[in-house]
């Protein structure tokens, strides 16, 4: 196996803060035949962003440029945004695709937390996401013999309350990154998501 996703998964097993996040799913198949064409195929999804609103359960999913146009009918590349609405969060989150690693056994999407493309006179310094811009989510397909892991690993996440364009965002991000809730509430997603994205009830 290459190991990243596994180094991922130590360092946020490590964290002593509380400051990161696991959500996982696993898949076995009835051979490594079939885990490894299913990891081909949920690897393409992986860069589907349009797909991923079959896998969420109560979250949406769009891609976009840095201009502010959405994307259809493409694959994920470096430098996209996301648009993600998360429930009971108030406004739509806002990420920024910095890499996209891939190999025999492995495929991971990392994104970060960024401005809002949409808004033609936002300030780009202004990170729209209830995280600090220094916190990474990453999506994680992972081929191990006959099993297929899906993981989504949240790392340094620290509530954003002064890189935001406005108080009111400010004081908005502290309740919904705070609220143990929603906390609880966003794991559960997460974990519906990966379990719908390897097709586990298949």
């Amino acid at each position: 196996m290459s190991g990243v996703i596994e180094n991922l998964l130590k360092q946020a097993n490590s964290d002593t803060e509380e400051k990161t996040s696991i959500a996982s799913a696993q898949r076995k198949f009835a051979d490594e035949t079939g885990a490894k064409e299913a990891f081909q195929q949920i690897g393409e999804k992986l860069l589907q962003i349009e797909r991923w609103n079959f896998s969420s359960g109560a979250s949406s999913f769009g891609l976009f440029d840095e201009k502010g146009d959405k994307l259809q009918n493409k694959a994920a590349a470096v430098g996209d945004f996301i648009c993600i609405k998360l429930p009971g969060t108030g406004k739509a989150d806002w990420v920024k695709i910095i890499n996209i690693h891939k190999d025999s056994d492995e495929m991971i999407l990392t994104v970060q937390p960024t401005f809002n493309p949409t808004e033609k006179k936002t300030d780009k310094s202004a990170t729209s996401h209830f995280f600090i811009k220094d916190s990474t989510n990453n999506f994680c397909l992972q081929l191990n013999g006959s099993y297929l892991n899906m993981y989504v690993i949240g790392l340094n996440e620290i509530t954003n309350t002064e890189d935001t364009s406005s108080v009111i965002e400010s004081a908005r991000n502290f309740a919904t990154a705070n609220l143990g809730h929603f906390l609880g509430f966003q794991k559960a997603e997460w974990t519906t998501f990966c379990n719908n994205f390897i097709e586990k009830e298949n």
